[in-house]
């Protein structure tokens, strides 16, 4: 009977191989957060917050990836966001989708970004009510700028 034939990779696990193959330079500060999953947060050398910073192409989003799956393998949850979330709600709002899709709804967060979403459109539109207003005065009950 021949040996079985060993199993074949599928594109995606041949491409990611080769990406984290790819991955150099910055083992140190790898190596650095997963020993960070060993230490109690009582530790004083627990860390709460790892910063990352550099010129472009060094490998920021790269060391960022490699951290989150770092992450995943100790049951973590991880989230992160870039220069497009413009207003602290869009960083929360972010932070909420990334923990439901990791299966950790923030249900009540959900409810007061709505409720703030809400709000805000309200006021938006009260606004835009009020210049248009004959002579620019505000109505009644309008809102201070």
């Amino acid at each position: 009977m021949p040996p079985p034939s060993p199993r074949r990779l599928s594109l995606q696990q041949i491409v990611e191989g080769q990406r984290r193959a790819a991955f150099v330079g910055r083992q140190a500060e790898l190596d650095l957060y997963r020993a960070n999953f060993a230490l109690p947060p009582e530790d004083p050398r627990h860390r709460f917050v790892f910063h990352v910073r550099g010129n472009a192409g060094v490998g920021k989003t790269s060391l960022v990836r490699e951290w989150r799956e770092a992450a995943g393998e100790f049951g973590a949850l991880t989230a992160s966001v870039d220069e497009s979330a413009d207003s602290v709600p869009d960083v929360l709002a972010d932070f909420a989708a990334q923990f439901a899709e990791q299966g950790h709804p923030l249900k009540a967060l959900d409810r007061l970004l709505a409720t703030y979403r809400r709000a805000r459109h309200d006021a938006a539109g009260r606004l835009a009510a009020d210049s248009e207003t004959p002579g620019g005065a505000p109505s009644p009950g309008a809102l201070a700028a």
